[in-house]
């Protein structure tokens, strides 16, 4: 009997184990190790679903790709992160090469943001889902580790801002930081 036991304890223990080891599998979404750790924290933190949607649960159907580029390349030399359509009507995810030394949570909160994009509606309440997406990771972040909110990096003073605004002003303290930004003038 005891070594029945022993048997199911070990083999519990292989299947459990083999099981979480596929689901940290992030190869498919990016090979970057900065990037590999962001989607660990996201995973840490229980948003599984930004994780889903990378993973294939999206408009697509398909993997999201992340991965650090020159966004200058693309015109889009201010901004943190964007998400763009692939000739094989997949997506990926750019985050800007000014943020590979960022910390992995904040690249996370980037990663949850764009994830949002999925849809490709190109509307303010996409982007106020985004927005929100991003602040409430950073939230549960700094709930845990209280450092990260007092870090000087540039993505962590973005973070901190929303954060900010949101438990001063709610959702439309983030309404109207997106209606006054002239890069979502044209959504609808």
């Amino acid at each position: 009997m005891k070594r029945l036991l022993i048997a199911i304890f070990i083999f519990c223990s292989l299947f459990l184990g083999s099981q979480e080891a596929f689901a940290l599998d992030y190869s498919k979404i990016s090979t970057n190790t900065k990037i590999t750790k962001a989607l660990d924290s996201l995973y840490s933190i229980n948003r599984r679903d930004v994780i889903a949607i990378l993973y294939g649960r999206n408009a697509t159907k398909k993997p999201i790709r992340v991965m650090f580029r020159d966004l200058s390349v693309y015109g889009f030399s201010d901004c943190e992160a964007l998400t763009v359509k692939t000739k094989s009507n997949g997506l990926v995810i750019y985050i800007s090469n000014e943020h590979r030394g960022a910390s992995p949570e904040c690249i996370a909160c980037l990663i949850a943001h764009e994830s949002q994009h999925h849809t490709f509606t190109n509307s303010k309440a996409e982007e106020l889902r985004a927005w929100i997406s991003e602040s409430q990771a950073w939230n549960e972040f700094t709930k845990r580790n209280k450092a990260l909110a007092m870090s000087n990096e540039p993505l962590a003073k973005r973070e901190n801002y929303i954060a900010n605004l949101r438990a001063k002003s709610g959702v439309q303290g983030v309404q109207k930081l997106i209606a006054n930004n002239p890069v979502y003038a044209g959504l609808n």
